[in-house]
């Protein structure tokens, strides 16, 4: 570094750097002066962000020691090649705990072969789009054998390498899409439509989901997280896809099974609760009348003593199927108890009208069936209310019809 100046008072001259590192100091992000790559000083913030108590403790060693190892081939080229870059570098630092950090790094070449580096911890910005994938975000030189698709692209946002994982999810070759577009993989309007490719980069980086095409013009979901990797001179980036069909597969199969019933496959009563709320908001809304009709099976219980329960079944199966034909595609079938059922009415005009669907749901019902061999028929006992002819709100709606099903039931006992 050359010999040190004399002041006058005999005492010898700081490097001009350690002038400002009293005001570096009060700086939070990293800062440190390195001579090639050996770390001079380094402020506070900058060791605890490494997770280091002492600066003075860091001073001596090299910066790439802090370097994950994605850029450990760059510790041979020293910190110039990172001063030639007039922007933020995207970078991974170690903690001490050996997690990663990620960081937008500045270097700046000063006096006597010394440079400035800044970094800013970017970790939490990015923690949210990373957990909402489940999985960490790569760069290159991940090995082919992992499960999720590695798609590399260069600056103009071109394919250059398309992993086994990726062949598999998308059914095209290596081949077929190198030297393409994401455009060829995604039917979304976002990609490759004139913009420069990061700016389209970015903006994917902040979708959760987005929809992919496969070789043959079938779309799926998928999730894809894209980063970007400054490498000297050059930008590139990396897409980690994968395919959520069987994810998103059993959330509608879960979905599904908390809202319907197991054995007949019709809405069970916490759905149908729903659908009755939104009929009301509809009925007021538009001054049309809607009907409840409970529904009781008479004769029921016979059947199921005397043939089992596997019959049983399936005549409560038949029913709803039957139930199902002589209502509209609008109105809703519902089992909300053993051999009771319940179903919902909209846009009515008249109470004839929903007597009128009462009087074909016990047709139906009652036509003789015939199941493991033997034929065997049940009754229907049908409670029905009106909305607003018999009740202004949803309870009460239920209770009418509910009482109205009970008195139909002991009328048929007399």
């Amino acid at each position: 570094m050359g010999t040190q100046a004399q002041m006058p008072s005999g005492l010898i001259a700081q490097p001009p750097w350690q002038a400002l590192t009293k005001t570096l100091d009060r700086l939070h992000p990293v800062v440190m002066i390195c001579a090639a790559s050996e770390i001079l000083w380094i402020n506070r913030a900058g060791a605890a962000c490494l997770g280091h108590a002492d600066p003075a403790g860091l001073c001596g060693r090299s910066f790439f020691e802090f370097l994950h190892k994605d850029y450990a081939e760059l510790a041979d080229f020293g910190l110039a090649v990172f001063a030639e870059e007039e922007g933020a570098i995207s970078i991974k630092l170690v903690h001490a705990d050996q997690h990663d950090i990620d960081a937008q790094m500045w270097v700046s070449p000063l006096e006597d072969g010394l440079y400035m580096v800044e970094c800013h911890d970017m970790s939490e910005h990015l923690r949210a789009a990373r957990a909402l994938r489940q999985r960490e975000q790569r760069l290159e030189g991940i090995i082919n054998t992992v499960a999720d698709g590695i798609i590399t692209l260069d600056e103009r946002g071109v394919i250059q390498t398309f992993n086994p994982a990726a062949e598999h999810i998308f059914g095209f070759s290596k081949e077929e899409v190198l030297g393409k577009t994401l455009r060829a993989l995604m039917p979304d309007s976002l990609v490759d439509d004139g913009r420069p490719a990061k700016d389209w980069v970015q903006l994917l980086s902040q979708m959760a989901h987005l929809t992919g095409k496969k070789k043959g013009g079938e779309e799926f979901p998928m999730e894809m997280s894209v980063r970007e990797l400054q490498q000297g001179e050059y930008l590139s980036f990396t897409g980690i896809v994968r395919d959520i069909s069987a994810r998103r597969a059993e959330e509608e199969r879960i979905f599904y099974m908390a809202h319907h019933d197991a054995l007949t496959g019709l809405p069970n009563r916490h759905l149908l609760d729903d659908r009755i709320e939104e009929a009301f908001k509809r009925s007021r809304r538009h001054h049309y009348k809607m009907a409840l009709l409970f529904v009781d099976l008479d004769k029921f219980k016979p059947i199921n003593d005397r043939f089992g329960h596997a019959v049983g079944d399936d005549v409560l199966k038949e029913v709803a199927r039957r139930m199902g034909q002589v209502v509209r595609a609008t109105d809703t079938v519902s089992r909300v108890g053993g051999d009771e059922f319940m179903v919902l009415l909209e846009e009515l005009t008249t109470v004839a009208e929903a007597e009128d669907v009462a009087g074909k749901i016990k047709a139906a019902v009652s036509a003789p069936m015939a199941l493991f061999g033997h034929e065997m028929a049940v009754g229907a006992s049908i409670g029905i209310g009106v909305y607003p002819d018999h009740a202004k709100d949803m309870c009460e709606l239920m209770n009418f019809a509910d009482q109205a099903m009970y008195r139909t039931k002991n009328q048929t006992r007399v």
